[in-house]
C-alpha cells in the first residue's frame, strides 16, 4: 500500500467516525409495532396498537422524524386520540377512517397525523368495494365527539346553542389524488343534539336531533334531501373573504337513524386546494332557519372535517389522497 491510499483509507475512517458521532449512519427502513404512543418531541409514552415506519438516513439525523407519524390501522368507526404539547388528559383531536358504510375491499389505505407537520394524510386505493354506495366512508379529524362516543377532544364542546361563544375553523386542505368516477365531497359534519344526548356519551343521535354539513367541494355526490333555499355566509378562503353562495339541503328524517338533516353546499365555487377559515355560528343560525322545532336549549357536540366518498358511480373503486394541515378551532 503506498502512501496516498494509505491516507485516503485514513481519511474515509475518520468521515465515518464523524458521522457516527454526529447520528449519521447508512440508510434502512425498518416496520415496527409497538403500542398507542402519545408524542412529544422528548418523550414516548405508551399505552393500542399502531404501526410506524422508522428511516434512519445519511442525510438526517437517525432520530427521524417518521417516530412523530401516527398511523390509524383500523377502518372502523373507532376514532384514535391524538395529544399535544405534552397533555395526556385530554386528547386534542380525534382522527378516524371510518369506513362504516363498507363491509368488503380489495386493495389499501393509509391514514397517518403528522405530530410535526400538524397534519393528518390520507391515501385510498381501493377495488372490489361492497356494498355500492354513495357513501362508503368519511375519514376525517374532528374536535368535540359524536353522539356514539365516550369522551370529548379539545376543551370547547359541548356548546349550548342558545349561548354559544363565537368560534373560527381553520386548516389548509390539499387534495393531491382524485378519481374521477367516484363519489366524493369535502365537507364539515357536526351534531346539534337534545341535552339528554350531550350529557350521555354513548348515546346515539335519533329522531330530534340535528346534523349539519358544511361542503366545499363535491363530485358526482348530493347531499340528502332536497334544495330549499339559499344562503350567503362570509369564509375566508386562501386569506381573501369571500361572501359565498350556499344552496341549502334538507332531509328532515333521514332513514338511517331519524334524525334531521341540513347541508350547506357551494353554488358556482368549490376548493380543493389551500387555506379555509369560517365561524360555524354562521352556519348554525342560517340552518335554524330551517328547523321546524327551538334548539335554543340543545348542544353542539363537535366540528369534523374530511372527505365522504363512494363507489355507486366508479363499480366499486375509490382512489384519492389529500392531507389536511393545521386544523383548529380558536373561540373569539
Amino acid at each position: 500500500m503506498n502512501r496516498t491510499s494509505a491516507i485516503i483509507i485514513a481519511l474515509i475512517l475518520i468521515v465515518i467516525a464523524l458521522a457516527g458521532s454526529l447520528g449519521y449512519v447508512i440508510t434502512h427502513k425498518q416496520l415496527t409495532t409497538i403500542t398507542k404512543t402519545y408524542y412529544t418531541t422528548s418523550t414516548i409514552y405508551t399505552t393500542s396498537t399502531i404501526y410506524y415506519s422508522s428511516t434512519v438516513s445519511t442525510t438526517t439525523n437517525a432520530q427521524s422524524n417518521s417516530q412523530y407519524l401516527i398511523y390509524v390501522t383500523s377502518p372502523a368507526s373507532s376514532p384514535t386520540s391524538i395529544y399535544l404539547n405534552n397533555n395526556y388528559s385530554k386528547p386534542a383531536f380525534y382522527i378516524e377512517v371510518n369506513m362504516w358504510n363498507a363491509k368488503t375491499w380489495n386493495g389499501n389505505f393509509t391514514m397517518y397525523y403528522n405530530m410535526l407537520t400538524r397534519s393528518v394524510s390520507v391515501s385510498f386505493n381501493l377495488t372490489q368495494v361492497s356494498p355500492l354506495e354513495w357513501t362508503n366512508g368519511y375519514p376525517e379529524i374532528y374536535v368535540g365527539r359524536k353522539p356514539w362516543d365516550t369522551a370529548y377532544a379539545g376543551n370547547i364542546f359541548p356548546m349550548r346553542i342558545g349561548n354559544m361563544s363565537p368560534f373560527v375553523v381553520s386548516f389548509y386542505i390539499n387534495l393531491t389524488k382524485l378519481d374521477p368516477s367516484i363519489n366524493f365531497d369535502i365537507a364539515s359534519d357536526a351534531w346539534i343534539v337534545r341535552p339528554q344526548v350531550a350529557f350521555s356519551p354513548g348515546t346515539g343521535a335519533s329522531n330530534g336531533d340535528v346534523e349539519i354539513m358544511v361542503w366545499l367541494f363535491s363530485q358526482n355526490l348530493q347531499p340528502a334531501g332536497q334544495p330549499v333555499g339559499k344562503v350567503i355566509i362570509p369564509i375566508d378562503i386562501n386569506h381573501t373573504l369571500v361572501n359565498a353562495t350556499f344552496t341549502v339541503w334538507e332531509m328532515k328524517s333521514v332513514p338511517w337513524g331519524g334524525w334531521e338533516y341540513i347541508a350547506f353546499k357551494p353554488s358556482g365555487w368549490e376548493v380543493t386546494n389551500g387555506y379555509v377559515e369560517y365561524e360555524p355560528n354562521l352556519f348554525i343560525k342560517a340552518a335554524e332557519n330551517y328547523i321546524n322545532f327551538s334548539i335554543t336549549d340543545y348542544y353542539l357536540l363537535d366540528w369534523e372535517l374530511g372527505t365522504e366518498w363512494g363507489t355507486m358511480s366508479s363499480n366499486g373503486t375509490a382512489y384519492f389522497s389529500w392531507t389536511i394541515s393545521n386544523f383548529s378551532e380558536t373561540l373569539i
